[in-house]
Parts: C-alpha cells; structure tokens; sequence
C-alpha cells in the first residue's frame, strides 16, 4: 500500500474473513469443507486452536505441539518473504 488509507482498507478486507473463517467466531465444523481446506493455510486458524486448547482445555505442549509448529513455519516463512523483499528494495535503492 502506497498510503495509510490504502492500507486500512487492505487489512479490513484481509483482517475480517481471516477472523471470521477461522473458528474463533462460528466453529470450524459447521463451515464447508473447502472452506476448512482453505483456511489451513491461513495462521489464524491454528492460532486459534492453540489458543482455544490453552486457555478453555487447559492443555500442555504435549496436546497443542502441532498447531505451534504449524505457526511457527507459517511465520518463518513469511519472515523469510518479508526479509526477501525487503533485501530487494533496499538493494535497488542504492
């Protein structure tokens, strides 16, 4: 985004269904079932399920291990495309 209105409504439009999609609001189980494939790529989903186990189950890192690793790598990955990026045009600045 080229300006900070630009942005608010790319993180609106962005923001809003990842949320919505994501099981913190309406169950995963009650949406389609390529609505549930889809949204696995999305971070949101698992941090919700890690979350949902932590605070309402009480469970250990024995129970919530695979939506913690699943988060991880989707953040490393989009760390490792943001610092891309970021080389990038950095390097045709100079």
């Amino acid at each position: 985004a080229r300006s900070m209105p630009q942005f608010g409504l790319l993180f609106q439009i962005t923001l809003i269904p990842l949320i919505m999609l994501s099981g913190g609001i309406t169950p995963r189980e009650s949406m389609p079932e390529w609505v549930q494939t889809v949204m696995l790529a999305a971070p949101t989903t698992h941090f919700v399920a890690l979350a949902q186990g932590i605070l309402y189950r009480g469970a250990g890192l024995d129970v919530v291990w695979k939506p913690f690793v699943i988060l991880f790598a989707i953040g490393a990955g989009l760390f490792g495309y943001a610092l891309a990026r970021f080389r990038a045009t950095i390097g045709t600045m100079v």
